[in-house]
């Protein structure tokens, strides 16, 4: 676009939209019988002009488009009727990736944006090892976002399978898409249907994909769904705060085809201090003819990044969709107890360290197959 005649656009526009006595002549080199004479007075008396520091206009002077974008974000800021405020609109288009960068927000292109599809995504790292076995395996996801309309919006990801550092990667694919929804209001309820995650308190329960329908009011979640061909889920989860506890209580129902069971859980967890918060989780696994019980209990250290949790896991409340049992190193389905702690740090932009120390045993004291348990994972986000 010709930036002279994108001046003359501006300044014959804003003349009609300032319409602002006329006093004297502000600058040496727009003489009273210049043919703009009138709208740059008016320009400048409405502020939206300064000229040059020696007092000229310089009218002759090829307009940079930064220069442009100032005077149409001045404009941006007087009161205009509906058609001046149309040129103004289609002019702050033109000039948006100026305004952005003078920090002037642009309604219209924020609406664009939204409409358009996000690309984040995620690439980690991560090591295992016991007395028995160590393990390196590597995954990446893209997730895209996008807004459909102001009450439609959708989610897909792409995945990699955890792939070991021994694997054939001329041969072994691996790549799925692991979550694809649609989010929506509806009846009072903010509504996700398909393929999306799952967590359930800190995740000792319930941390894995269902494919079926989420739907939140408020401080209540209900949800139902397959966890996969054979497995069907449905149940309802309830945040509430007393005092300085954050409280959550669930009811979750698997159906495995087989068995129904039923599963009642709580978490808590307190704020101590600034920087220490008690956890504790519990949650009790009945299937009509035996049940068990999983706790896990202990301190976070908010400020360095530090948690230290014992858990007792009876062999009957194992759950094997658990963010235990998305560990690199896994755990049987016979039950344990002991102790984890855990260090979670930012070093770097976008990028985290995640340590976790396991010194599990059995439930009736003999040694876990492999003994204590060491992980670390590097997660890079972009």
């Amino acid at each position: 676009m010709n930036k002279r005649f994108l001046k003359v656009a501006v300044t014959t526009a804003l003349t009609v939209a300032f319409a602002v006595p006329a006093f004297a002549n502000p600058f040496t080199d727009v003489p009273a019988k210049h043919w703009a004479y009138d709208a740059v007075n008016k320009l400048a008396q409405a502020g939206v002009v300064a000229g040059y520091g020696d007092g000229t206009f310089k009218g002759d002077k090829t307009v940079s488009r930064y220069e442009m974008a100032s005077l149409i974000a001045t404009a941006m800021q007087k009161n205009l009727n509906s058609d001046q405020k149309a040129t103004v609109d289609k002019l702050s288009q033109e000039f948006a990736t100026e305004l952005n960068s003078m920090g002037v927000k642009v309604d219209t292109l924020d609406q664009k944006v939204d409409n358009m599809v996000k690309i984040s995504g995620d690439a980690r790292v991560r090591y295992g090892a016991s007395d028995s076995v160590d393990n390196t395996d590597f995954r990446a996801r893209v997730s895209f976002d996008g807004k459909i309309n102001d009450n439609l919006k959708f989610n897909a990801r792409l995945t990699t399978n955890n792939m070991n550092y021994n694997d054939d990667f001329t041969t072994k694919t691996g790549i799925k898409l692991d979550t694809a929804n649609v989010t929506f209001n509806a009846l009072g309820l903010t509504n996700t249907v398909g393929r999306q995650d799952l967590v359930l308190g800190n995740g000792f329960l319930q941390d894995s994909a269902i494919t079926g329908i989420a739907s939140q009011a408020g401080n209540l979640k209900m949800f139902a769904g397959h966890l996969n061909d054979t497995n069907e889920m449905y149940g309802a989860e309830y945040n509430m705060k007393l005092g300085a506890a954050n409280i959550t209580a669930d009811y979750v129902n698997y159906d495995t085809g087989t068995d129904s069971v039923d599963i009642y859980g709580a978490n808590v967890g307190v704020k101590l201090t600034n920087s220490v918060t008690a956890l504790g989780e519990f949650y009790n696994v009945d299937n009509g003819t035996t049940d068990g019980n999983a706790a896990a209990y202990g301190l976070k250290f908010n400020k360095i990044g530090l948690t230290a949790l014992y858990r007792d896991v009876e062999a009957n409340a194992d759950s094997p969709y658990s963010n235990i049992h998305s560990d690199i190193l896994s755990l049987g389905d016979t039950g344990y107890k002991g102790l984890e702690v855990r260090y979670d740090r930012a070093i770097a932009k976008n990028t985290t360290l995640n340590l976790k120390y396991q010194d599990f045993e059995n439930q009736d004291g003999t040694e876990i197959t492999g003994g204590a348990r060491t992980q670390a994972a590097i997660n890079v986000k972009f």
